[in-house]
């Protein structure tokens, strides 16, 4: 995780849109006094998550929003965005880059961003405290501050190593369980009271509930008798039901199948209407067809005139050529005969190979003297006569390759349409037999549904029956529920007229009993579900209540342990650092016990009060042992001394582990020549654990950066940036 650059409009001096980057390890701001250097720290600190004004050098909110000058006029809002790089995923969200911005306007309105997304400043917080920036601000020091970790408590000196160490987060979940719990606990005891208060008036309504259950047991046995009376009817009825469902359910279930067979036939006819749509030969194929036979044509009508071109070619080459002998022919030929004759006569060494030639030459001139009184003379054809014979032999050779192709294309094309039409036979045939099977279905089903009307007729005078019968049963106050079959031998020799006076009886004691009121019993069964519910929330509080102790109890436990682990390294990079800055001495943390302030235990690291004692918690005390003074304590270390020892403290906990970033404002402004030097030498290291970025005055420690921003404010009272790079400088400077 890197901080990659800073977004600022409109916070404090700097009133226009300014982006500072951050490619190196450490970054340096440089300017004036007043021209706004720290207002880039605090836009940072801010950004992180401060609520505290006067921490931001203002007293309200609106001081932080460029207030105008009589060149620039004011905003109406501050807005400043931190830009992370989270290529090792170290901050747990999916994104490479993660953008941290929060805006504040004139009403005091402030508004948190996570990748341009609106969060609550709980979630920044919360995101923060997992890489390790906490609400102690440990890896911002301000101007002044520098000597805070010495002068801080003990107590607070313990909460900045847990926001150093990374344990701020489960501090964080501990203090939400513990808002839990305590609400939780409010919870219970209102429900305690609840269950309380409804107690008494169950009771009540349980007494009416059981006078209702006596009225009920006669209401049980008068809708027995009524149910055995009515079942006689109903038997009947539904015995002429069955047979009537019995004789037409065959009929029904082969309706259905046949049903089914015509959806299939006509699914099947649907398929096939589709697949000769597709075998159908379309008129683009058709179309390409035409066109390949008319190529054919066009090639062998190419091909014929390109072979009687060649024979005619052929036969002209193949007769001798002649010329008639003019005066031009003869000179040539006297000129080359001189020609030859000087040559030889020219050379004496090759007087007898010249008297052969001349024989020669002598031959040479009696032929031309009989060409002469021919008048014509037979010549030899040129190479060049021969182009046009092997220009037109590969042209039949190209066409006749193209012949070849359009006759297969052409047989692909006629097998293609062959197999289309035996197809397309076959489909026809197939839907012809499907239509045929569709009819003789249809047939089937009309003679089917003549035979479930008359079954319908049967059944609707069963349902008139069956009507009456239902006004019979709802004419009866109660329904009997439960299995009259187990007392159809009790009550079978018993005839109806009889069953009948039995009813009258009971119906005449419902009457002496008295009603209930239908919404008491109903109130008691609202109350009865109430109550238990409120024991069941009881119950699953409790439960919910210890699990939240025991969670807190293992954030504790985790704290301490992870707390004793990062102390102890502190411990020792602190006394390290010490001895490298002062050149010697010791320097050491000790853990103490102090008192809990308003009595209260905060967790495992207190201790309760028990047996008349105090409860205390942990805390961090500081010793140093200067060389070759007798200085023990902080109170008699000087300003100078107390920085270098704030700055060991930093240094320690930032080496242990190493926040994404770390910001020092003028940290170094009491330190002289020398232990600015070894100051330097230290940021250079550190460099290498974490990105620092150095608010300073100090040229030691411009030379520790790697790039340079200054800052200046001009007339207009708007702070801007110079950024310069040391290593291009130094490369101009040895220019």
């Amino acid at each position: 995780m890197r901080l990659k650059r800073l977004e600022l409009a409109g916070f404090k001096s700097f009133a226009k849109s300014t982006t500072l980057e951050f490619p190196s390890a450490v970054t340096a701001i440089v300017g004036p006094n007043g021209s706004g250097k720290s207002n880039i720290k605090e836009a940072i600190q801010w950004v992180l998550g401060e609520q505290s004004v006067k921490s931001l050098r203002g007293k309200k909110g609106e001081d932080l929003i460029w207030n105008g000058s009589p060149e620039v006029p004011r905003m109406g809002r501050a807005h400043v965005t931190l830009v992370f790089d989270n290529a090792d995923g170290r901050i747990p969200i999916e994104f490479q880059e993660i953008l941290l911005s929060r805006k504040i306007f004139r009403d005091g309105l402030n508004e948190y961003y996570i990748n341009d997304s609106q969060v609550r400043l709980k979630d920044v917080v919360a995101l923060m405290a997992r890489v390790g920036l906490g609400e102690s601000k440990h890896n911002i020091i301000g101007q002044g501050e520098v000597d805070r970790m010495l002068l801080s408590s003990a107590r607070e000196r313990r909460e900045m190593l847990e926001d150093a160490l990374g344990l701020r987060v489960y501090q964080i979940k501990k203090n939400e369980s513990l808002r839990k719990l305590e609400q939780i606990e409010t919870n219970m005891r209102q429900v305690d009271l609840l269950v309380g208060e409804l107690a008494p008036h169950v009771r009540f309504l349980r007494t009416q509930a059981k006078k209702a259950e006596n009225r009920g047991l006669v209401e049980k046995e008068l809708s027995l008798l009524q149910a055995i009376y009515l079942a006689r009817e109903r038997h009947e009825i539904d015995g002429e039901k069955k047979r009537i469902e019995s004789a037409a359910r065959p009929f029904a279930e082969k309706r259905i199948q046949l049903q089914a067979d015509m959806k299939r036939i006509t699914r099947t006819i649907k398929e096939s209407e589709d697949q000769l749509a597709l075998v159908m030969v379309t008129t683009e194929e058709e179309k390409k067809f035409l066109e390949s036979e008319q190529k054919r044509h066009e090639l062998e009508r190419e091909l014929g005139r390109l072979e009687g071109r060649l024979e005619m070619e052929r036969q002209k080459l193949t007769q001798p050529k002649i010329r008639v002998i003019d005066m031009h022919y003869i000179k040539a030929e006297i000129q080359e005969f001189l020609s030859e004759m000087r040559a030889l006569l020219q050379d004496d060494d090759r007087m007898d190979e010249a008297r052969e030639h001349l024989l020669v030459l002598v031959e040479d001139l009696e032929q031309l003297l009989t060409k002469i009184d021919r008048g014509t003379t037979e010549e030899t054809r040129e190479e060049s006569e021969w182009a046009m014979v092997r220009s037109l032999e590969q042209a039949i050779t190209s066409l006749q390759e193209e012949m070849a192709l359009a006759r297969a294309s052409l047989e692909g094309f006629e097998k293609a349409r062959n197999e289309q039409r035996e197809r397309y036979r076959e489909l026809q045939q197939k839907i012809k037999y499907m239509d045929s099977t569709a009819r003789a279905l249809q047939e089937e089903e009309r003679e089917i549904l003549l035979t479930l009307q008359r079954h319908s007729f049967e059944e609707e005078r069963l349902r008139v029956r069956e009507q009456a019968y239902m006004h019979d049963t709802q004419s009866v106050s109660t329904q009997f529920e439960g299995d009259i079959s187990l007392y159809h031998d009790e009550y079978a020799y018993i005839p109806n007229e009889e069953l009948k006076r039995k009813i009258e009886r009971l119906r005449m004691r419902l009457e002496e009993i008295g009603g209930i009121d239908a919404q008491t019993l109903q109130e008691y069964q609202d109350m009865e579900e109430r109550h238990a519910f409120l024991t069941q929330e009881l119950d699953d509080l409790v439960k919910a209540s210890a699990s939240l102790k025991e969670l807190i109890k293992e954030l504790d436990k985790h704290v301490k342990e992870d707390f004793d682990i990062g102390f102890a390294k502190v411990k020792e990079e602190f006394h390290n650092f010490f001895r490298i800055i002062f050149g010697g001495g010791k320097a050491t943390l000790q853990m103490v016990e102090i008192p809990i302030r308003g009595g209260e235990s905060e967790g495992e690291g207190g201790e309760m009060e028990a047996e008349g004692h105090q409860p205390t918690e942990r805390g961090v005390d500081i010793s140093v042992d200067l060389p070759h003074k007798r200085i023990r304590g902080l109170a008699m270390l000087s300003g100078g001394e107390r920085a270098l020892t704030s700055i060991a403290f930093l240094f320690a906990i930032t080496a242990v582990n190493p926040p994404p970033f770390l910001i020092l404002d003028e940290t170094d402004a009491a330190l002289d020549e020398a232990n600015s030097q070894r100051y330097s030498a230290i940021i250079g290291e550190l460099a290498t654990k974490t990105q620092l970025l150095l608010i300073t005055h100090n040229r030691e420690t411009m030379k520790s950066a790697s790039i340079l921003y200054g800052v200046t404010i001009g007339q207009d009272g708007v702070s801007k940036l110079l950024s310069l790079k040391l290593g291009e400088a130094e490369v101009y400077t040895n220019r």
